[in-house]
């Protein structure tokens, strides 16, 4: 099952702001053309069609174009990014690339550990709990797989900013090394 998650964003997201962006283009575009008609058959019609039209395309181009970037902007500004599972869903698969540490806001998640053919569940984690740092700490692939139990809400928080969050929060980087530690020897139990 291939994950899915609802990222909670402000209405343009990932290819939406391309899309966006190109029908930007596309209306100043046409409001060039408009100019270009006007200049090429000036009469009271292509006057008054570039006089309208011609403003309004750019401006609506204008504004699609701000609204893109103030979005990317406070993207980027965000500590945090929020997605949502359903039960089943595959939240990373073992073996994976860890870009991300993933905190549980709701729900529940399952820890598998996959091996020989065979599934393994290691540990289930629910509100409050976190997973995927170890990951991040030792740039190895994903250790296990994670799957929502129930529709589980998690907030993301990238290796951008997760190593730097640890070296200014003193008692985050004492906790996640201590859940590091503990995670650790549980497997090699």
């Amino acid at each position: 099952m291939k994950p899915s998650a609802e990222r909670i964003s402000l209405g343009l997201r990932g290819i939406g702001i391309r899309v966006w962006l190109a029908f930007a283009l596309v209306l100043t575009l046409l409001g060039l053309l408009s100019g270009l008609q006007f200049v090429l058959r000036t009469t009271g019609g292509t006057l008054f069609l570039f006089a309208t039209f011609a403003p309004l395309l750019i401006f609506t181009a204008i504004l699609i174009v701000s609204s893109a970037i103030l979005y990317e902007l406070l993207r980027q500004r965000r500590l945090f990014e929020y997605e949502r599972y359903g039960p089943g869903e595959i939240i990373f698969r073992q073996g994976d690339s860890g870009d991300c540490a993933y905190f549980i806001r709701s729900g529940e998640v399952e820890v598998v550990h996959e091996g020989d053919g065979a599934e393994s569940v290691i540990a289930k984690l629910g509100k409050g709990e976190y997973f995927g740092e170890m990951a991040l700490l030792s740039n190895e692939p994903r250790n296990a797989t994670v799957r929502a139990v129930s529709h589980t809400e998690l907030a993301t928080l990238g290796k951008r900013n997760f190593l730097p969050l640890l070296n200014v929060l003193p008692a985050a980087h004492e906790d996640i090394l201590k859940t590091v530690r503990r995670r650790a020897m549980a497997k090699t139990k």
